[in-house]
């Protein structure tokens, strides 16, 4: 296990650090940091955790994330067996609130930007069209420099600010139950889940990975994600059975069992306690939107 606090080195030429990552598949751990991060995914799909939310990322998700909020994204298996035809291309924005002055951001003409900071402790994914419209903004300040590239960061942040079609995702609070030195053990435990959430995962053998009986360990990761292990397993599972749900080549049965259902009945039990839909509803749904 890697230390999981992400160092940003700063570029002494620019107040905020500006990247772009072409790469054969994502291998960040579950990770935190100080910064404000702002996410524009050109191409890539797997599962995204943020704080104690699971669900899925594909090509055009766009993502704004407060300071030490835990996350990771996790690539479908076919990143990981070599596939050329796949590759990941993410853009990415990160800066402290005190990037540019103690205070700059206290400034009245901030104040919406000022209200997103606090938002962001949740994570916000940016839907649809607005996000679309953010990433050329995203992708300009990528490819600027200077004074202009300081502009089309404002621009970012201000759009960002201004839209409301978001969706929040963590829990509100949840960075508050971080615990920095605690770190090393929900690293763990959820590179364990990120991992084996298709088998059947026992509470017993997650427990001993961090040296706790089943009991304290529940209370532990109830303090940690305020929500359940079996929850939150529940989650990333059905967030993996969504995406196949779109797959007209596998039928319900076939997605049951390779989310780590071996019940259909409680399969669709979950579809519908997690999306409000039956896995039918959802497949014809979203197909139907899909063309």
């Amino acid at each position: 296990m890697q230390p999981k606090l992400e160092k940003v080195f700063p570029n002494l030429s620019s107040s905020i650090f500006v990247k772009r990552e072409i790469v054969p598949y994502m291998d960040y751990p579950w990770h935190y940091h100080p910064e404000f991060e702002i996410i524009f995914v050109e191409k890539s799909y797997g599962i995204r955790l943020m704080g104690n939310h699971a669900g899925n990322f594909s090509d055009g998700d766009l993502m704004f994330i407060g300071p030490n909020l835990p996350h990771v994204w996790k690539n479908d298996e076919d990143f990981y067996k070599g596939n050329k035809d796949l590759l990941v291309d993410v853009y990415v924005i990160q800066f402290r609130e005190d990037a540019l002055r103690e205070g700059f951001f206290d400034l009245p003409e901030f104040a919406h930007i000022k209200k997103l900071f606090l938002l962001g402790q949740q994570g916000l994914l940016i839907k649809e069209q607005d996000g679309l419209e953010m990433a050329e903004l995203i992708k300009k300040t990528y490819y600027s420099s200077g004074i202009e590239r300081l502009i089309q960061f404002f621009k970012t942040l201000d759009a960002i600010a201004r839209t409301e079609n978001y969706d929040l995702l963590s829990s509100p609070g949840y960075t508050n139950s971080v615990n920095i030195a605690d770190t090393e053990r929900i690293n763990k435990v959820m590179n364990f889940l990120m991992e084996n959430y298709k088998k059947e995962v026992r509470l017993k053998e997650i427990a001993a990975l961090v040296s706790l009986n089943i009991s304290s360990f529940c209370r532990y990761f109830r303090s940690r994600t305020h929500k359940t292990c079996t929850q939150f397993i529940n989650e990333i599972r059905i967030a993996h059975a969504c995406k196949l749900l779109l797959n007209r080549s596998m039928t319900i049965t076939e997605i049951c069992y390779e989310t780590g259902y071996n019940n259909i009945s409680h399969f669709n039990r979950q579809v519908k306690l997690i999306t409000g839909l039956t896995a039918r509803e959802y497949s014809r749904k979203y197909l139907k939107n899909a063309g």
